[in-house]
């Protein structure tokens, strides 16, 4: 396991002291997908179980690889829709971050697929003065239906008001933990790049999840 931090290790920011209410969130998420590991293994997006992710389902989505240079929103809960003001569905990731942040974000995220890790983000969206966002996001790989791992579980948690939509963050700090143990059938993929999908409609495979009352199901 590997970690990658670009904030020192001694330094606890005020950020996190306010994080219980996203952390239960963020932890309903981490836990389920952590429970279909199995021996090590990436869990299956047929898997996710609903019911289990209830408490979360406004914050929770399904990430898509159609390519290597793109990640796409396959499914998301409604407050990923109302921070953005619009259905998200289709939309790039990269869209919810300010542009400076784009290149360093989807060179993280690429890793997600390829290696395969686990991404968590801690972000900001203050831009043109206004009211404070804070948020975070963490990214947990599946595989797809072929086996291949071209699909994500994630979660988007904030703290603050979202006013006027559609607000875009700042990445603030990140870690990058690489994941070990995986099972054989996995390891037979672990010396290839990451094989996304070929150039089939985002929406060809029948979803184990659907939106829902505000969230996925």
């Amino acid at each position: 396991m590997e970690t990658c931090s670009d904030q020192p290790r001694n330094v606890v920011p005020l950020w996190r002291r306010k994080d219980q209410k996203m952390g239960s969130v963020v932890s309903t998420v981490m836990t389920h997908w952590t429970s279909l590991r199995g021996n090590g293994g990436i869990p299956r997006r047929a898997d996710l179980d609903p019911q289990t992710l209830a408490p979360a389902l406004p914050n929770a989505f399904l990430l898509e690889c159609p390519r290597p240079d793109a990640v796409r929103f396959r499914l998301a809960g409604q407050h990923l829709h109302h921070t953005m003001g619009m259905d998200v569905r289709g939309m790039p990731l990269r869209a919810f971050f300010e542009i400076p942040d784009r290149k360093r974000l989807m060179e993280k995220v690429s890793q997600v697929f390829s290696d395969p890790a686990v991404l968590d983000l801690e972000l900001v969206s203050d831009a043109q003065g206004r009211a404070v966002l804070e948020g975070r996001m963490c990214l947990m790989p599946l595989t797809g239906p072929e086996g291949q791992i071209n699909r994500a579980l994630g979660v988007l948690v904030t703290d603050g008001l979202v006013g006027l939509p559609p607000r875009r963050f700042r990445i603030r700090h990140l870690s990058l933990t690489r994941l070990a143990g995986r099972t054989d059938s996995t390891d037979a993929t672990a010396s290839r790049p990451v094989q996304c999908a070929g150039p089939a409609s985002p929406f060809q495979e029948r979803p184990a999840l659907r939106l829902v009352q505000g969230g996925l199901s």
